[in-house]
């Protein structure tokens, strides 16, 4: 999850850098590296969000798989709006690093390099996962990514390392441990899941979700953000040339480039035969939502725009397939009609973090 903003003044700036580089600003776990005393104990602060204003962490955008509400985290804390549009509420005062498909459980960043998991309702922490090495850094968590698993019996997180380890939910327990080299990325877990796909230096790993045994690699590039259709046969994920490929997940071939745009984001339709992704045209750098239906997958084709949108922005189908919700750190949340492209609600939206006054 990344962190929290807060606003700061210059000066103040010049000395947590100071403070960042000389040593830890609090450490309580005696681990080396905690400076959770500079924001929340749950949200390191780090000089990078504290000069990005910013309304909500696009990448925490979820759908509940009820389809009533969407949730993000947020400047709030951990904010959740009726699927139908209107007023947020703040479930949370801390954001999120993963929330679990019930939208139960969120996984945090403590301490140094632990996970805690914690109940919304309650604000309870009910496992803390260790075991992700501690590198000592000084100015940001050493925990990267984390994703819980589709059926909710799972937490992966990476570290900057290179580190991947998975947890049972139930007791803590580490299932996977494994070092996957250095420059790794974003993760998520197959639909059924048994696998795991990571993003590790120029490529995306698929690895067994039991024993870390790599399976298979495809290329990609280092920001990518590998998903994976709800039937669980593709794979999509934008490669070095900034261009999504879908990869047929049974052999791991490419079927499909969705060329001529640089993609932030993708998402599959519920019925797995359509996508949309936030893409930047290559002719003019407009940031857009794009839908697309290869005829690899069973469509018609071609693409089409559906609304303009922040480059930063996520997307995410709604459960029935009829709406997309967007998201980005600046603009909030929006929703839209996949059919028509028109605005479906009006998302209230979590108050504007400031930048740096002087």
């Amino acid at each position: 999850m990344k962190p929290r903003t807060y606003a700061l003044s210059i000066p103040l700036i010049g000395v947590l850098a100071a403070a960042l580089l000389a040593g830890c600003a609090s450490d309580p776990d005696q681990d080396g590296c905690d400076i959770s005393a500079l924001g929340t104990a749950d949200d390191a602060i780090s000089l990078a969000a504290a000069v990005a204003p910013s309304r909500l962490v696009a990448g925490s955008l979820t759908a509940g798989a009820d389809g009533k509400y969407v949730v993000a985290s947020c400047t709030d804390g951990t904010c959740r709006w009726n699927a139908d549009g209107g007023a947020y509420e703040t479930i949370s005062d801390t954001g999120y690093g993963a929330i679990s498909p019930d939208l139960t459980l969120v996984a945090r960043k403590v301490g140094c390099a632990d996970i805690a998991l914690v109940e919304v309702d309650g604000d309870k922490q009910v496992q803390r996962l260790e075991g992700l090495p501690n590198p000592k850094v000084t100015d940001a968590s050493p925990v990267g990514e984390i994703a819980f698993s589709p059926d909710g019996r799972l937490v992966a997180g990476t570290g900057l390392e290179g580190d991947l380890v998975i947890w049972s939910v139930e007791d803590g327990e580490k299932v996977v441990s494994t070092d996957l080299g250095s420059g790794v990325g974003s993760m998520s877990f197959s639909p059924d899941s048994k696998l795991v796909a990571v993003v590790a230096g120029d490529s995306v790993s698929i690895r067994a979700s039991d024993s870390g045994e790599e399976l298979a690699s495809v290329p990609a590039g280092n920001q990518a953000r590998p998903v994976w259709s709800p039937d669980s046969r593709w794979l999509a994920a934008a490669t070095s040339t900034g261009a999504a490929t879908i990869w047929d997940s049974r052999r791991f071939t490419a079927v499909a480039d969705l060329a001529g745009y640089d993609t932030e984001a993708v998402a599959f339709s519920p019925d797995s035969r359509s996508l949309a992704t936030i893409s930047t045209a290559a002719a003019d750098d407009s940031t857009s939502v794009r839908l697309w239906a290869p005829a690899a997958l069973g469509g018609s084709g071609p693409s089409r725009e559906l609304a303009s949108v922040s480059p930063d922005a996520n997307v995410v189908f709604s459960p029935d397939g009829k709406t997309l919700y967007t998201a980005s750190a600046e603009d909030g949340l929006a929703g839209w009609n996949v059919a028509t492209g028109k605005p479906v609600a009006t998302f209230d939206a979590p108050e504007l973090s400031s930048s740096p006054t002087g």
